[in-house]
């Protein structure tokens, strides 16, 4: 998926700010397009996105080591090193 924020700020008291999210880099090429020949100051900003089965993966592994279900790196080190060997 294709994501990337725009941030509009305006140049009074109050800053407000709008964020826009295109959907395709068409969309994006064609805002870019417009607040330049507006003269619109703006900020674009590229967003990592994940995958649902990372999050999860993640999630867990992080659910896993509150729970002290954590190895040391020297036994990561030591299986790696018996992993490679074969």
């Amino acid at each position: 998926m294709f994501v990337r924020n725009f941030y509009l700020c305006v140049n009074i008291l109050i800053m407000k700010s709008i964020v826009i999210y295109p959907d395709n880099p068409k969309q994006f090429s064609v805002i870019e397009a417009f607040l330049e020949e507006m003269k619109i100051r703006f900020k674009s900003q590229e967003d990592i996105m994940i995958s649902e089965e990372i999050k999860q993966s993640v999630l867990e592994g992080i659910k896993d080591a509150e729970e002290g279900r954590i190895i040391s790196s020297e036994e990561v080190r030591k299986k790696a090193e018996a992993l490679c060997s074969k």
